[in-house]
């Protein structure tokens, strides 16, 4: 579904790369958290997938298009198979939750039967049935994001981004978004979450790609936000071993934000042009190099038992 082959990312008037001969597979249907300090290089990951951004070496495939050879004029037909969800939400103040989730469909060109039978039954999916005719400043955050996602998702696209959903929520609204992008997954959407939410990394244990300016160092299933070495795994062929203490946990990485200069909907603009579609953001750093597909290991847990 999403494969990058020694991809390298320098933006100009930069001597660092923000990737840096980055390879990984994430197949169809599986869940992946991509965590890192800020400068990472985690927004570019997105940018790259969506195609806002162009790598300067390597090979992309999304969804069967190889993004290096995809002419301009099919982008748009790629991001229709993508949906996006922001940290900051990106709804249109002054449309209820019902037209906020309709508005995906619309600039589709989707019929109105389409849309009726369509926004109620992802509404009701995302947790928001009853609330169709709420306005954005009526809803709580967590609401809030719950209505990003259903605009999303209500195209059903077979790939959904998730550029630091969880940034602006407390911990117990943030494990519930990231729950309902769980189920949204077992639909057999395919989910990448670029994320600093350490404790919800950690309770879902899912699969886990970690960079550190720009080089892929980890990639495990069923990992945890760790910070260097990683504690709590054997290799598959390994035989299994007698429990023993667990050595100390790793000290969290200091939350914080990519370098990036994401662009809301400007709300005159999408007044006066409502079939605008909204950009992502942007992000930049450095690394070393690697090479190679990543090996990923499963990880296990070896106390607690």
């Amino acid at each position: 579904m999403i494969l990058f082959e020694n991809v390298t990312k320098t933006y100009p008037r930069t001597t660092r790369p923000a990737l840096d001969d980055v390879s990984l597979e994430i197949p169809r249907g599986e869940f992946a958290f991509v965590v890192g300090t800020s400068g990472s290089g985690k927004s570019t990951m997105m940018q790259l997938v969506m195609k806002e951004q162009d790598a300067t070496r390597g090979r992309i495939l999304v969804a069967g298009r190889e993004l290096d050879r995809l002419p301009e004029r099919k982008v748009p037909a790629l991001r229709r198979e993508i949906g996006c969800v922001f940290q900051d939400f990106r709804l249109l103040p002054n449309k209820t939750v019902f037209q906020n989730v309709a508005y995906a469909l619309q600039v589709l060109g989707s019929s109105r039967a389409r849309i009726r039978q369509t926004v109620p039954e992802t509404l009701e999916l995302v947790g928001l049935a009853g609330m169709e005719k709420r306005l954005p400043h009526q809803l709580s955050g967590g609401e809030q994001q719950r209505v990003a996602i259903a605009r999303a998702f209500v195209n059903r696209p077979p790939v959904l981004l998730a550029d630091e959903p969880t940034g602006n929520l407390d911990p117990d609204t943030s494990l519930g978004i990231v729950q309902l992008l769980d189920r949204i997954n077992r639909t057999g959407t395919t989910v990448v979450m670029a994320t600093h939410d350490t404790v919800t990394v950690n309770a879902m244990r899912k699969r886990v790609v970690r960079l550190d300016r720009g080089v892929l160092v980890s990639d495990m299933e069923a990992g945890d936000y760790t910070t260097g070495s990683i504690p709590r795994i054997r290799l598959d062929d390994e035989p299994a071993a007698a429990p023993r203490p667990m050595a100390a946990e790793a000290p969290d990485v200091a939350d914080g934000y990519d370098d990036a200069d994401p662009t809301a909907y400007g709300e005159s603009d999408l007044d006066d042009d409502p079939d605008a579609l909204p950009p992502i953001g942007r992000d930049a750093d450095e690394p070393r190099p690697r090479g190679g597909i990543f090996r990923r290991h499963k990880a296990v847990q070896t106390s607690d038992r």
